[in-house]
């Protein structure tokens, strides 16, 4: 579910209160040798060279101006997503959903319709173009993109339908509940875990059977998934498993899961158990917030545990 900088320091060293010798071959300041400058060379060092830098400083002010009004924008990007290769298009599409989180689009009123076009014309492209204009999509927040969306949950890439119902996700909209509930039996086994969560982030109670059976899943993350979304909407049926996300010992026998992620899992079900069980979480987030060797996860097991007065 993202360049990185780097920066150099120099160092001086000075010796205070050692100057150096005069050497005597050199005329002193009271010497006759030293020229006297001539009025002309006065205004050049005084005037004129100030008067040069100031109009440098002007130009480049002026220059760097013309290079930020021609940087693109948003019909810059989708032009280019229209028309340019292979590279550029990709390359537009990903700027174009970077330049929505700088706010942008509420200048272009008609960008969902142009982008719910690219995306619909985007199925044989290049998949990378199809997921940012995926994202696209659930960033404008716009429903009348759920049906177009809710096609991409058809595509052969796997990427692609995880990246749809993500979109989805944060459209929040009811009516794509039946659709994304055909999901949770995908081949795949994120785009099964991203359907339960998309199902939890929508919150419409219809997808309560749909969730409830996911408690049966073989896969865990899948199955957690399942549970987080369920309790997400109150079901107690979801104790059980989230039980299973906070018992370190499970999670030490998922094959291939990173300390991190254990982390994460955690942490994100602990706040489900908390609100789900009230005060009977105390005992389980104790024990956490005491013994559990991950410093956020005690941290999370401390504040789940203020939430629930305890």
């Amino acid at each position: 579910m993202t360049p990185e900088s780097g920066a150099g320091s120099r160092e001086s060293e000075t010796q205070a209160g050692h100057s150096p010798t005069p050497d005597p071959r050199l005329p002193t300041h009271a010497s006759t040798d030293v020229p006297k400058e001539s009025p002309k060379n006065i205004l050049f060092q005084f005037v004129v060279f100030p008067l040069g830098v100031v109009a440098i400083a002007v130009l480049i002010f002026f220059l760097f101006g013309k290079l930020a009004s021609d940087e693109q924008g948003i019909p810059d990007y989708i032009n280019a997503i229209r028309s340019g290769s292979l590279h550029e298009r990709w390359q537009a599409a990903y700027q174009l959903s970077k330049s929505l989180k700088r706010g942008e689009a509420k200048r272009y009123p008609n960008l969902e319709h142009d982008v719910a076009t690219l995306y619909a014309n985007s199925k044989s492209d290049d998949p990378r173009i199809r997921r940012y204009l995926g994202m696209v999509l659930g960033q404008l927040g716009d429903r009348r993109a759920t049906p177009i969306l809710l096609d991409g949950l058809n595509d052969h890439d796997a990427d692609n339908r995880i990246y749809a119902l993500t979109a989805l996700g944060e459209l929040r909209d009811p009516a794509a509940v039946p659709r994304i509930a055909k999901t949770v039996t995908d081949d795949d086994k994120d785009v099964r875990a991203t359907a339960y969560f998309t199902l939890g982030t929508i919150g419409d109670r219809s997808a309560i059977p749909v969730l409830a059976s996911g408690l049966q899943e073989e896969t865990p993350d899948v199955r957690w998934n399942a549970a987080i979304a369920l309790a997400g909407l109150g079901d107690s049926r979801a104790l059980g498993t989230l039980r299973e996300v906070l018992d370190r010992s499970r999670l030490d026998r998922v094959t291939g899961m990173r300390e991190d992620q254990k982390e994460d899992a955690m942490i994100v079900a602990m706040s489900a158990y908390a609100k789900l069980a009230g005060k009977d979480a105390a005992p389980d987030l104790q024990r956490i917030a005491a013994s559990d060797p991950s410093i956020p996860v005690r941290a999370a097991a401390r504040q789940a545990l203020t939430q629930i007065g305890r």
